[in-house]
């Protein structure tokens, strides 16, 4: 009876223990029920939150959207810009895979008044320089970049441009007033050749010298320095065919470039039309340059170039007196800036200059047969631009050509000519990147056939920009 009252008491207390047990394990599922609802009811709370904002946004961009839709329902034409640029991108096509082509375009508009006191025109006198103005018989009666007294309105520049896509950019630049529409560039370009290499191709401005990559409305003067009229023409040398560069890789900038034109420049490399003229099939032009400048630091920067040229070029004095030969051309830049890191260029400084040397070797063609044509002639200038204020700049520039100038012609034999000169001022005022006011006057030395004439030039110009144009050069 004893062992069996133990037995009793033992089976008790495991049942009580039991009860305990399973007591504390009903209570922790009850604690963990009650977590969950809790985390259920706040994440409810929550996403009814988010959803009633994300109502109140859609509602607010609706209201935006329907405001818009009525303000550009009322609101005024596009503007002529806008029209344009919409007419050409229909014209441009896309390729597979790329949304659109973004055109960019820009026009320039430069009025200006000018007078001289010369008895012909300034024109008619520069084309009359002694030695210069021999060879340029067949481009009698073009007044390229001619001003007459009073209001001129220079040549509206027509700019588009556009990556085309990863391998190519291009643009083009016409220039249109009154008598008509000229192409003065239109260029395709690789972008992305190995080893530093690019390629161009169309018609466009040669990389020689300075100024001639550079259209009038980025000259800092208001006209091209004698050496340029002379040379190249008003416009400079711009040619159809190809042009390949090499930017070196090396800690400061060397670039080399080399061109392949036809050759079609009336004043250095021209080509005649008379039948007593040979022909010659292009390309007839090959130019070759170099573009170097050393690491100077943040405020400092220098550009050092030299080019050279070799073509053909004919000349046509009369019907039948003509000369057909070999036109070479040396030529030497360079190019100062100082960055003062004040606002609007005040404190900044340019300096500027260039020389050309020409050699002309022609034979004599038709009623010259038989007797040499040759010339040799040079020509430079020199300017310097500072910013006095935010805003203003003031300019000199010297130019002379003729410091060389030896002829050898059928008609007067063996010949040294003078030189001709001519010192501008300049002031201008930059309103913005987009307008720029400008007034130059200029006192010109000139040795022509009938002896020395002097003469003052006045301009004053007003220029404006709009459109998106692309970044200068250097």
């Amino acid at each position: 009876m004893a062992g069996a009252a133990l037995s009793f008491a033992a089976t008790c207390a495991s049942a009580q223990t039991g009860d305990v047990r399973y007591q504390k394990l009903e209570d922790e599922v009850k604690a963990l029920r009650q977590q969950v609802t809790t985390l259920q009811e706040q994440h409810t709370r929550e996403m009814a939150e988010l959803k009633a904002m994300l109502q109140k946004q859609a509602a607010s961009h609706s209201s935006m959207t329907q405001t818009t839709a009525a303000q550009e329902t009322t609101a005024a034409p596009p503007s002529l810009y806008d029209s344009l640029k919409q007419s050409a991108a229909v014209l441009v096509p896309q390729a597979q895979g790329v949304k659109g082509v973004d055109l960019d375009m820009s026009v320039v508009l430069d009025l200006y008044f000018y007078h001289d006191d010369t008895k012909e025109g300034m024109s008619h006198l520069r084309q009359e320089l002694s030695g210069f103005g021999h060879h340029h018989d067949d481009a009698e009666g073009h007044d390229h970049g001619g001003s007459e007294n009073g209001f001129n309105l220079r040549h509206v520049e027509l700019g588009f441009s556009a990556e085309v896509d990863p391998y190519f950019r291009a643009w083009t630049t016409v220039a249109v007033d009154e008598d008509g529409a000229e192409l003065e560039e239109a260029v395709m370009q690789t972008t992305s050749l190995p080893y530093g290499l690019t390629l161009s191709g169309g018609k466009l401005k040669s990389g020689i010298g300075r100024l001639n990559r550079q259209h009038s409305h980025n000259w800092d003067f208001f006209d091209a320095p004698l050496v340029y009229e002379q040379m190249f023409g008003a416009h400079g040398l711009a040619e159809k065919g190809l042009q390949l560069t090499w930017l070196a890789p090396t800690p400061f900038y060397l670039l080399f470039g080399t061109e392949v034109f036809n050759g079609e420049n009336e004043h250095s490399f021209n080509v005649g039309d008379a039948d007593a003229l040979p022909a010659h099939d292009a390309p007839r032009l090959y130019t070759a340059f170099l573009k170097t400048g050393p690491d100077l630091g943040p405020n400092h920067a220098l550009q050092f170039g030299l080019s050279a040229l070799s073509g053909r070029h004919q000349m046509e004095h009369e019907e039948e007196e003509c000369a057909d030969g070999d036109s070479r051309i040396l030529g030497t830049d360079l190019v100062y800036k100082y960055d003062a890191k004040r606002a609007h260029g005040e404190g900044d400084f340019i300096l500027q200059g260039e020389y050309f040397y020409r050699d002309m070797d022609l034979d004599g063609e038709g009623d010259w047969a038989g007797s040499p044509w040759t010339a040799r002639q040079d020509g430079y200038y020199v300017q310097g631009l500072y910013g006095f204020l935010p805003r203003w700049r003031g300019g000199l520039r010297w130019d002379q050509i003729g410091l060389i100038n030896d002829l050898d012609t059928p008609e007067d034999g063996s010949v040294t000519y003078g030189d001709s000169s001519r010192l501008a001022a300049m002031l201008d005022w930059k309103l913005s990147e987009f307008s720029l006011l400008r007034a130059q006057a200029g006192r010109g030395w000139y040795e022509t056939e009938d002896g020395r004439e002097d003469a003052w030039e006045f301009a004053l110009q007003w220029q404006v920009t709009f459109g998106k144009h692309a970044a200068h050069d250097f």
